[in-house]
């Protein structure tokens, strides 16, 4: 009636799907942290929503570090796997540890053959806004 339990996927385009075929794929897709790797897309969680993205969308992909340094602790170190689209990151999903971060780039360079990996600096040196 309300549609709870239902699996809601957004687009790269804002679009909102449901259909079962998206919904069986994102279910038996097997999943490292909050990425799945499905037979149709590339499914991640991001602030409480689960998005889709076909793979041929995605022209590159790169890990960045970031590190946090809190007061009188050691640094906290946060993995990023970014995903490109027309030179501009679309997605930034963090993961804690690095071995899961290189096992998603891994594994989405085994599905995707034809995206590019690595980081490209911009044009000019300067970093483009994240949208």
């Amino acid at each position: 009636m309300f549609g709870w339990g239902k699996v809601r996927l957004r687009g790269v385009d804002r679009k909102v799907i449901s259909d079962d075929e998206h919904t069986n794929d994102y279910n038996e897709a097997p999943a490292i942290g909050r990425v799945r790797f499905g037979k149709l897309c590339f499914y991640y969680r991001d602030l409480g929503r689960k998005y889709y993205v076909p793979y041929e969308y995605i022209e590159r992909a790169f890990i960045r570090i970031s590190e946090t340094q809190p007061d009188d602790s050691p640094p906290i170190y946060y993995y990023r796997l970014i995903l490109v689209h027309e030179e501009k990151e679309f997605a930034n999903l963090i993961f804690n540890k690095e071995k899961e971060a290189d096992d998603a780039l891994a594994r989405l360079r085994e599905v995707a053959p034809d995206m590019a990996v690595g980081y490209v600096p911009p044009p000019g040196g300067k970093k483009p806004s994240f949208r």
